[in-house]
């Protein structure tokens, strides 16, 4: 008996240490911008929903701006319950891509880019909540 309480009373007192310094995911980057953010091997995306659409900045993994001539990016978008894309055209706009998205009252939607860089081409996936 007196083994199981302390093997309960052991069990009790370490969780406290389990999660110490867990707190911080390592790598993990903030967005210069408030957006969300997400990464290919080559850059960063970070997507900032507007009023009008979104504004998309292309970050090196500094976080330092990427020129935009270097980097293209097609997209599509799709909405819930809906299972035709519809093609998202953007515009350069000095420091940052800017697309004008209809969310045709939709409380989300789904962007599917397309991302050149370098000769490299990747794909990512945003769930945006427009404004």
């Amino acid at each position: 008996m007196k083994g199981i309480l302390l093997l309960a009373l052991s069990l009790c007192a370490s969780p406290g240490h389990a999660h110490e310094g867990h707190d911080k995911t390592p790598g993990s980057k903030s967005a210069p911008h408030g957006g969300i953010i997400q990464g290919t091997n080559d850059l960063y995306l970070e997507l900032l929903p507007t009023a009008e659409g979104v504004e998309i900045y292309p970050l090196d993994h500094d976080m330092n701006p990427v020129p935009l001539k270097n980097v293209k990016m097609k997209g599509t978008m799709t909405f819930p319950r809906k299972t035709k894309k519809e093609d998202v055209t953007f515009s350069d706009s000095g420091d940052k891509f800017l697309a004008k998205i209809d969310a045709k009252g939709a409380h989300r939607y789904t962007l599917d880019l397309s991302v050149t860089h370098d000769g490299k081409t990747e794909k990512l996936k945003f769930n945006v909540e427009p404004k």
